[in-house]
């Protein structure tokens, strides 16, 4: 595991145009300001944004420390796989946060225990817990962005969990790369799965064998339903891909 980074982001300069951010966040791409969410957090005065910045190199396991000091990340780059396990070891929950997913970190959350990796080169914003806390215990409108975000990461878990329990495997595939498409990073268009996410990540999010996604993704491709593109496979058939 390498952590490239780790720092408070650096606020926007004045010069920089005014609309280039809803509530002049610190950066271009800040996942926060283009959901227009924590407005309190990240627009704040310069040098108080309360996010920092994390960097995983793709591969690496996500740092145990993250889930004891922060209470929730904002992917701004790359694809997370994040899974939570029972007392036991056993998977209980798998999912994948792209660009502008919200990732549920902290304990108060429900986790039992808590693991994942970076498929990609990473770069995560992440809020400490006892800010997030106080935040919410205020009253602010940190609290319903929030609950908000929280749900979007739960439909994606589920969403994957009914991909893990289709009859076939190639069924299972079919409906991840929809549930992905729809889900994985908005707002990327609908009909692209990264490249950088790998047929072995789909593989782990399925709990199946890497070659067993391999021989669907091919028989999928043989029948048109998707396509390889430089920026990642495109679902060339959404209709067929869902009836698959």
């Amino acid at each position: 595991m390498t952590l490239l980074d780790s720092r408070t982001i650096d606020l926007r300069p004045a010069s920089a145009p005014s609309s280039d951010a809803l509530y002049g966040a610190a950066c271009l791409d800040c996942p926060a300001a283009r959901q227009n969410v924590f407005a309190d957090l990240v627009g704040a005065a310069p040098g108080t944004c309360a996010f920092s910045r994390l960097s995983l190199e793709a591969r690496a396991p996500i740092p145990g420390r993250w889930f004891g000091t922060y209470m929730i990340g904002l992917v701004r780059r790359g694809v997370l796989i994040r899974q939570r396990v029972d007392s036991l070891g056993r998977a209980t929950a798998i999912d994948a946060a792209g660009p502008g997913c919200l990732i549920p970190l902290g304990e108060a959350l429900g986790s039992v225990a808590v693991g994942g990796y970076a498929a990609t080169r990473v770069l995560v914003c992440v809020c400490p817990n006892d800010v997030i806390g106080r935040a919410v215990r205020s009253g602010d409108p940190t609290a319903p962005d929030l609950i908000r975000l929280q749900s979007e990461a739960l439909e994606r878990v589920e969403r994957i969990a009914d991909a893990r329990g289709r009859a076939t495997v190639d069924e299972r595939v079919a409906a991840l790369l929809i549930a992905l498409s729809e889900t994985l990073a908005p707002p990327r268009s609908d009909v692209v799965i990264p490249s950088g996410l790998q047929q072995r990540d789909m593989a782990a999010l399925l709990g199946v064998r890497h070659e067993s996604v391999c021989r669907s993704i091919r028989k999928l491709e043989s029948r048109g339903l998707i396509a390889r593109e430089p920026e990642g496979l495109r679902i060339a058939d959404r209709a067929a891909l869902l009836a698959a």
